[in-house]
């Protein structure tokens, strides 16, 4: 559950800090479970008590749906009540969150919080800090609010000599598409620290002429980006999060280094949250 600053002025029927979300979080955080429980229970026998679980951007482990206002549990506490893994690691980098989250976590999980480590500060500059295992099988999720807040380095940090599943918010709608022109107009900017490169603004200026070409474009260097550090991933198992109005706010990307993962993704993003089958 991404962070926000405004989260401080939101509080839930705890009296700490919640995240004031739309109802696709609930959709966004349904596959997330149904990950967490394939991955924590297919890779058991082969991984034992060596499993453990990452969030780049924790929030203050609630959110508050607007349209509904209903609470729910955010990606954090959904990972540490609902499942046994060795280790958690929750980066986040607004300090009232952290402390909501801390709060929660010892709460509904007492009997975790010594495996649970709180990394606060920006996860771009601390996942060093964290001294995260290069033995075992990790699951991180990295779901930022806005495209500025995580660097393709920080993946490449993250995932070095460390055999870690990926899920991503890949903002194809509200990051991309909404800025696009201001990308291809400043040298440096936020969706080439996203990317990890720039070749699509190559392409941009010599052929592509539309705003689906770019977007094609940019989702396809991505991925070739998450193979230079040994990932599978493709565009065909990306699963869109969309408004009431369907319109598209972003993609969950996955991504795994064994094909296995893979198949597990496929697997849960058949059955949607309100029970609809995916077409084959």
């Amino acid at each position: 559950m991404a962070s926000n600053m405004a989260d401080r002025d939101i509080f839930g029927k705890d009296g700490l800090a919640v995240r004031g979300s739309g109802t696709w979080a609930e959709d966004k955080l349904y596959y997330l479970e149904r990950y967490l429980k394939i991955f924590s229970v297919g890779m058991k026998n082969k991984w034992g008590g060596r499993l453990y679980y990452v969030d780049l951007f924790a929030g203050p482990g609630r959110c508050l749906i607007r349209e509904t206002q209903k609470e729910i549990d955010g990606s954090p506490l959904v990972a540490l009540v609902g499942f046994d893994f060795a280790k958690y690691f929750f980066f986040e980098m607004d300090q009232g969150c952290f402390e909501a989250l801390g709060a929660r976590a010892k709460k509904c999980a007492p009997d975790k919080w010594e495996k649970t480590k709180m990394i606060p500060g920006d996860c771009n500059d601390t996942i060093e800090q964290a001294s995260l295992p290069y033995e075992g099988l990790g699951l991180a999720f990295i779901d930022p609010t806005g495209i500025s807040q995580i660097s393709f380095e920080a993946i490449r940090r993250l995932t070095t000599g460390r055999q870690i599943d990926l899920i991503i918010n890949f903002p194809e709608g509200m990051g991309i598409r909404m800025n696009l022109h201001q990308y291809t107009q400043i040298d440096a900017n936020a969706l080439d620290r996203f990317m990890g490169s720039a070749r699509w603004k190559e392409r941009y200026q010599q052929s592509l002429t539309s705003f689906d070409q770019v977007c094609a474009e940019i989702a396809k260097e991505y991925l070739a980006n998450l193979g230079s550090l040994g990932y599978l991933a493709v565009d065909a198992d990306w699963i869109p999060v969309k408004t009431d109005q369907n319109r598209l706010l972003y993609y969950l990307l996955f991504a795994s280094k064994n094909p296995r993962g893979n198949d597990f993704w496929r697997k849960i993003k058949r059955i949607g949250p309100r029970g609809q089958r995916e077409l084959f």
